[in-house]
């Protein structure tokens, strides 16, 4: 799905990453019916190794991993949906007003995201989520409010050649509204917004889970990140492979979804 080939055909690769993506978004949907216990139930043997009754075995509080697994696709697709979707609507509406409403507001908010790009993202991220309360909310905030300015940039670069062309100048010219002009520019940038969604929401996963992994964020919250922090805590890791288990599997489907979406706008033909 790349910028300006939304009338092509999609490529092999992008429709099995649909499919892909498919699954993940139904096993999130309907993650309370696939997980065989809560994930609050930890009166099973600990550290228990795979079987027809934990299949992917249970980590040492009693556990059973294979439900926190699939709790954490309920968790983090929803928080990575949610990031994307705001961040990149965030980047949109502020390069639209920049667009619109003149050279004052394009200076002031240009200016605004060029001070937040200086700064690497997952910095600037991590700092906010340091300070704000450690919850989901606090954590996606962090990651809304600091990773649209990218999407401005190339959203607003976008914007500034289409407000040239007749068709926005002629609703201008007619007094049209802002309703009117969106109208005419929707179909020229909306490729560009579907794809920085994709890799927004692409971010926040990598996002969520590098916060989980240094213990940043909400403790209680059963995402990917923070089981990968479990299994990296328990010092025996690595001792009768209990990392096949407890570690790889998560390991696998966080790097599924981070590839998968990468390839949906990267894996055109």
């Amino acid at each position: 799905m790349k910028n300006g080939t939304s009338g092509k055909r999609m490529s092999f690769r992008q429709k099995t990453c649909i499919m892909v993506l498919s699954i993940y978004f139904f096993i999130a949907a309907f993650a309370p019916l696939i997980m065989p216990y809560e994930v609050t139930d930890f009166s099973h043997p600990s550290l228990a190794e795979p079987c027809r009754q934990y299949l992917l075995g249970t980590d040492e509080m009693g556990h059973d991993i294979f439900s926190l697994l699939i709790y954490g696709f309920r968790l983090t697709v929803c928080m990575a949906l949610a990031a994307g979707f705001f961040s990149t609507l965030t980047g949109t509406v502020l390069a639209f007003c920049a667009c619109y409403l003149g050279k004052a507001a394009d200076h002031v908010i240009t200016m605004t995201a060029d001070l937040f790009i200086i700064v690497p993202e997952m910095v600037i991220v991590m700092f906010a989520a340091v300070f704000a309360e450690p919850t989901m909310i606090n954590t996606e905030l962090a990651i809304i409010l600091f990773s649209w300015p990218r999407v401005y940039k190339i959203i607003r670069g976008k914007l500034k050649d289409c407000m040239n062309s007749s068709k926005v100048q002629y609703t201008m010219m007619m007094k049209g509204s802002i309703a009117d002009v969106l109208q005419k520019l929707m179909p020229d940038i909306m490729p560009s917004v579907q794809t920085y969604f994709i890799l927004q929401t692409n971010k926040a996963v990598t996002y969520e889970t590098t916060l989980s992994f240094f213990g940043i964020g909400d403790p209680l919250a059963k995402t990917w990140g923070k089981l990968i922090r479990a299994a990296m805590d328990y010092e025996n890791l690595y001792y009768d492979r209990v990392f096949l288990w407890y570690f790889i599997p998560v390991i696998l489907v966080v790097v599924v979804f981070v590839v998968s979406l990468a390839l949906l706008v990267h894996g055109g033909e």
